[in-house]
C-alpha cells in the first residue's frame, strides 16, 4: 500500500531499502495469497524502481505476477470486458472495452502499462520510449514492439448518457 502525504511525496517507505518513497516506483496489487510465501510481504507493495531492478528476487517476483495476471484473464468473471489482443511468453495484451485502454503486462518487468486507445497510435510510433521505465520495461517493450504494432483494438465504445449499463455478454 502507498502512503501520501497531504501536500504531496510519500509516507510510505520502499521495503528494500527502507527509505521514503520517490517517483519513480513500482508496486503491484496484493496478488500472493500465501502468507509463507518468502516474497508476500512484497506483494502489494510499492518501491522504488531502481531498487526494484536490482533486486535479487525482481526476476522470479515479476514472473510470479505476470503468471497470476494470466490466470486472472483465463479465469475471469467477465472477460468479455478485457479481451485478449496478445497472449505470448513474455506479454499479454488485453483491451478494457467499458474504459477504452490497452493493458499490457510484461513478464520481464512485472509491469502493466495502461494506455488509452486515442493515445495507442501514438504510443506505438515511439511514445512509448519516453513513457517507459527504463532497463527492464524498455527492452521487454522493445522487443514486443513489433508484435504491438499489428494488433487491431476493438471500436471505441461510447456509453449512452445517462446509460450505465455494460456491454452485451458474447459467447
Amino acid at each position: 500500500m502507498i502512503v501520501t502525504k497531504a501536500g504531496g511525496g510519500f509516507v510510505s517507505k520502499c521495503p528494500l531499502c527502507g527509505q521514503n518513497l520517490a517517483e519513480p516506483i513500482f508496486a503491484t496489487s496484493h496478488f500472493i495469497g500465501d502468507k509463507s510465501h518468502d516474497l508476500y510481504r512484497f506483494s502489494d507493495a510499492a518501491m522504488h524502481w531502481t531498487c526494484y531492478v536490482h533486486w535479487p528476487h525482481q526476476a522470479r517476483f515479476a514472473q510470479l505476477y505476470f503468471e497470476a495476471g494470466l490466470r486472472a484473464s483465463e479465469r475471469g468473471s467477465q472477460p468479455q470486458y478485457w479481451p485478449t489482443l496478445l497472449k505470448s511468453a513474455d506479454a499479454l495484451v488485453r483491451y478494457g472495452l467499458v474504459v477504452n485502454e490497452v493493458s499490457v503486462l510484461l513478464r520481464r518487468s512485472g509491469t502493466d502499462i495502461r494506455i488509452t486507445q486515442s493515445d495507442w497510435p501514438q504510443w506505438l510510433h515511439g511514445g512509448w520510449r519516453d513513457q517507459c521505465h527504463p532497463e527492464l520495461e524498455r527492452d521487454a517493450l522493445a522487443e514486443l514492439m513489433p508484435e504491438l504494432v499489428k494488433l487491431t483494438l476493438p471500436g471505441l465504445i461510447v456509453p449512452l448518457a445517462g446509460n450505465n449499463s455494460l456491454p452485451p455478454k458474447t459467447n
